[in-house]
């Protein structure tokens, strides 16, 4: 008996897509490589100042998660806060199955990391607000067709002619799908956890948007230096599953990003920082609790 199984779709709507590219050379030993960037430190002005990129490359395929600059900060529930930006985008340059990205988890977890080691430890930051927290993206409606043959054959005596019969099915469906951004945090002490899942529509299966935009405020009873650790896994071509969740395609060759809050808020106030594209490093923004977080994001209200 023989079973198989076909599936061909028709898409009424379409919707961004965000495809990753992943080659495979043959001719290459993977031995002679390295799949992920070098070891990044950071500078000293970096222990204090947390750098805008972090970036990992695959061969030819680049992995960038961007600190927006500026570094908003000011107060929620009358405590220190910080209003963080933070994008991911990947090189586009084929929709091939082989080359794009079903499913991406975001991590990024907040420590206390005080700039004197001997001090005593104290609670971590905590992610108080973050969008989005659940976002699905326009429906798109296609047709899954399966068919299935089945071949039987029976033999009278033993090595004797055989008589064959043919059964055939085919069975057509409405299937929906579409783009599912969904985020929690965590964390024992404290929320310092904020866990992102983006996954594609499984009916066009287009991958993922080119650009991913996320914004989140954690905030601090004490105005200590912490740090935040971003790690980002992928589901795509042959990484997949366990592999996928134990392998980073960012953040695995990377220091943690600091954040020092006196050296932000003394920049912040007298705005003579800026970086290479002209924008200040930190700005005073006053109470958060008011601010639309889906205005810094590349997902609207629901």
């Amino acid at each position: 008996m023989t079973t198989s199984q076909d599936s061909s779709t028709n898409t009424t709507t379409h919707d961004l897509s965000w495809c990753i590219p992943f080659d495979i050379d043959s001719s290459a030993d993977a031995s002679t490589y390295s799949f992920l960037s070098s070891r990044t430190t950071n500078t000293a002005e970096e222990e204090s100042i947390p750098r805008e990129i972090i970036a990992e490359e695959v061969r030819s395929t680049r992995f960038q998660a961007e600190l927006e600059r500026p570094i908003r900060i000011g107060t929620f529930n009358g405590q220190l806060a910080f209003l963080l930006c933070f994008k991911f985008s990947f090189q586009r340059l084929s929709h091939g199955f082989l080359k794009r990205i079903q499913m991406a988890t975001i991590g990024i977890t907040f420590d206390d990391a005080p700039s004197d080691l001997t001090a005593p430890s104290k609670p971590n930051p905590s992610v108080v607000r973050h969008h989005p927290i659940e976002h699905q993206g326009a429906v798109s409606t296609g047709t899954v067709s399966y068919h299935n043959e089945v071949n039987a054959q029976v033999s009278s005596i033993p090595n004797g002619p055989t008589i064959g019969t043919n059964f055939s099915m085919e069975v057509s469906r409405p299937r929906e799908g579409r783009l599912v951004v969904h985020g929690v945090t965590s964390g024992r002490r404290a929320r310092n956890r904020i866990t992102w899942t983006v996954e594609e529509d499984d009916v066009l299966k287009s991958g993922m948007p080119r650009e991913a935009k996320m914004a989140l405020v954690v905030n601090m009873k004490e105005g200590r230096r912490f740090s935040a650790h971003v790690i980002v896994t992928a589901h795509y071509a042959f990484n997949r599953g366990l592999i996928a969740k134990m392998i980073p395609v960012i953040g695995k060759s990377h220091d943690p990003l600091y954040f020092d809050p006196a050296v932000l808020r003394d920049i912040a106030q007298k705005q003579t920082q800026t970086g290479l594209d002209g924008r200040p490093i930190a700005e005073n923004v006053g109470p958060i609790e008011g601010i639309a977080l889906s205005e810094y994001t590349s997902f609207p209200d629901q």
